[in-house]
């Protein structure tokens, strides 16, 4: 059966193109200790699931109905003597679906953890048994998948930050048999998150990461395309204790600017690749506002076709997850713009579309209060073509009666709450009093005798 999603909720209060965010839709309360959260396909359904992963385990939520209902935490790996560090998603052994790569910190061992992936076995979100990559390495809070030798299969890349260690493992023959570690750097202190892209345009992925301990932005070039990497290349030394990476191209000049934030002088800042080949120029202050901006993301949040930021704020026990607006598309930014602060110490911000509706929401986990949680983003229902959308259920928002009109026979017609909760159902009306109904966002399934289901949202005012 096939499933369309027209998103139909009108913000009154906004008309401009500038992101607004709906209220926290919480996903789980078990994001223990540190977790950190991305999304991908894992069931095959074409809309985003949620991988996390903490304390203790290694979970995902399925995206039940597309629209960002999800279901129960699915255990991939449950530990009680390992905390989950890092985690991420590609195909590693070429069979076409997405599995699961990770790390863990072990127990009473002073940062000594693991390197591990989990197959997808039937392209539907049942994993395997845990694989081991590597077992002697020291606190990995950035494990990713990439073609780092050109190949055309999935290599694996790591950073340690205890030891300093910047590392990749061959996919040996391109169904997730990696090869002994490939040491690439051991000169940063404390290098804790990294970003692979091609910095340089030569077609090959290079290394952006960051040295905490002695305040260094840096990159390192794959100067072969097949893994020999350079030694250490310097973007900045203007920062103080710098915490995130992220590559983007912030100013519409075709090539990737490098973004940073670091906690000791509240900056979010970013640097301009002059001339597309790695060669970057002096700091561009975002702001200095945030304090402790630990967290970092950088998405086209208001569709206007440039690169905005998010990122998270710290201030004794007021926690937030912000962004900023690309005014321009030149890098030019706007002051911090709030999502929420519902949160507790955030560990993640993320964005990715988890309604289907061509827009890019917001995730987060948060420490202290175990929040996994999401906010849409409303931005696409505010743009100028909204409005030659077909309409079948009006007005919207409604405060007592929607009417339905359409050219083909409805069977049925039935309104879910936000948490998936079936409220009203409906056989032959075209007219339905939701007086009642509490103030907020509905969803409503119209199914037509043809056999297709349609998916709207309302909005009770």
């Amino acid at each position: 059966m096939k499933f369309y999603l027209v998103s139909l909720i009108i913000i009154l209060f906004n008309s401009s193109l500038s992101a607004q965010f709906g209220p926290q839709q919480i996903v789980s309360t078990f994001g223990q200790g540190y977790p950190d959260i991305i999304t991908a396909d894992l069931d095959g359904d074409n809309d985003m699931d949620i991988i996390s992963i903490g304390d203790l385990d290694l979970v995902w939520f399925e995206n039940i109905n597309g629209l960002g209902l999800f279901g129960n935490r699915q255990i991939i790996e449950e530990s009680p003597l390992e905390y989950g560090a890092a985690v991420s998603s590609i195909d590693l052994d070429g069979d076409g679906d997405l599995d699961i790569l990770s790390s863990f910190d072990r127990q009473n061992t002073q940062g000594i953890s693991k390197v591990t992936w989990y197959e997808n076995l039937d392209g539907q979100g049942n994993f395997g048994s845990q694989i081991i990559i590597n077992t002697n390495v020291n606190t990995v809070y950035t494990v990713l998948g990439a073609d780092i030798d050109n190949d055309s299969d999935i290599d694996v890349f790591t950073i340690e930050r205890n030891s300093g260690k910047i590392s990749w493992y061959e996919n040996i023959d391109g169904s997730g048999n990696f090869g002994n570690q490939i040491l690439i750097s051991t000169t940063l202190e404390w290098p804790i998150h990294g970003f692979l892209a091609d910095m340089d345009n030569d077609d090959d992925i290079d290394i952006v990461t960051h040295s905490y301990d002695n305040n260094k932005i840096v990159w390192y070039e794959n100067n072969d395309g097949q893994g020999n990497f350079s030694g250490v290349k310097v973007i900045s030394t203007e920062v103080d204790r710098p915490i995130q990476v992220f590559c983007a191209d912030l100013d519409g000049d075709n090539d990737l600017d490098v973004i940073s934030t670091s906690l000791s002088d509240n900056k979010i800042a970013w640097y301009e690749n002059i001339n597309g080949q790695g060669s970057f120029g002096p700091q561009n202050i975002i702001s200095t506002q945030v304090i402790s901006p630990r967290n970092l993301y950088v998405k086209d949040l208001d569709n206007d076709g440039d690169q905005d930021i998010i990122s998270s704020e710290r201030d004794g026990s007021y926690s937030a997850i912000l962004w900023f607006e690309n005014l321009d598309g030149n890098g030019n930014f706007s002051s911090q713009i709030l999502i929420s602060d519902e949160i507790d110490y955030a560990t993640t911000v993320y964005a990715s579309d988890l309604d289907q509706d061509q827009d890019f929401d917001i995730l987060s986990a948060s420490q202290f209060d175990g929040k996994i949680a999401w906010y849409e983003n409303y931005t696409i229902l505010n743009r100028p073509d909204f409005n030659n959308v077909s309409e079948k259920i009006y007005p919207n928002p409604v405060k007592e009666t929607l009417y339905i009109k359409s050219d083909e026979i409805i069977e049925s017609l039935k309104i879910f709450n936000q948490t998936g909760q079936l409220i009203k159902s409906i056989i032959n009306e075209t007219e339905i009093n939701i007086e009642n109904f509490k103030s907020g966002l509905y969803f409503v399934q119209i199914e037509f005798q043809s056999g297709v289901i349609e998916f709207q949202k309302i909005l009770k005012e």
